[in-house]
């Protein structure tokens, strides 16, 4: 029985051996702590190291997006400013517009008030000159007409004096004449 007990001790051994060596590998191949004690501090410090970087990412992506954001604040601020500005020159350019267009048009009502008195004034002095001509014309006409009535009482003066003188030429009656002084009145 010896050797059933031999074969049966080394049975048991080489099942025992398998177990351990089936035990090893199968403790290998799942990446176990057990076999390899140094990997799971390698594989920790990976991850903190991991865990660093992301923070790091995390900080250094948040730096940009402060900065892109300070940036777009920026360009708005400066975008707004120049939207003031333009407004602000647009006003003023229409303001000075509009007192250039006031002063124009103030310019242009003194000139046509200059241009309708000029006129008018003309019209005054050309109505004056009219009544001047007329008043002229029959200051003229009245002068002829003194002229002429002078002449006419001239005339019918001498008609009167050469009558007055026949008159006293034939008063006499005897043939006599007698020649008495004619009188002007």
């Amino acid at each position: 029985m010896m050797v059933n007990n031999s074969v049966t001790g080394a049975l048991v051994l080489l099942v025992l051996a398998m177990v351990v060596i089936g035990l090893v590998v199968g403790l290998a191949l799942s990446n176990s702590d057990l076999v390899n004690p140094y990997r799971s501090q390698a594989e920790a410090e990976r991850v903190r190291q991991e865990a660093a970087l992301q923070s790091q990412r995390e900080t250094i992506d948040l730096q940009a997006y402060q900065r892109e954001q300070e940036l777009r604040l920026r360009a708005l601020e400066q975008q707004q400013a120049d939207e003031r500005a333009y407004r602000q020159a647009r006003q003023e350019t229409q303001l000075f517009l509009m007192r250039m267009a006031g002063t124009t048009i103030v310019a242009i009502l003194d000139l046509a008030l200059l241009i309708l008195f000029i006129a008018v004034a003309f019209r005054i002095i050309a109505q004056a000159r009219r009544v001047w001509t007329q008043s002229s014309a029959e200051v003229q006409e009245l002068r002829a007409q003194m002229r002429r009535l002078a002449r006419e009482n001239e005339r019918l003066t001498r008609q009167l004096n050469a009558l007055q003188q026949e008159m006293a030429l034939t008063e006499g009656g005897n043939g006599r004449h007698e020649e008495r002084p004619i009188r002007r009145t």
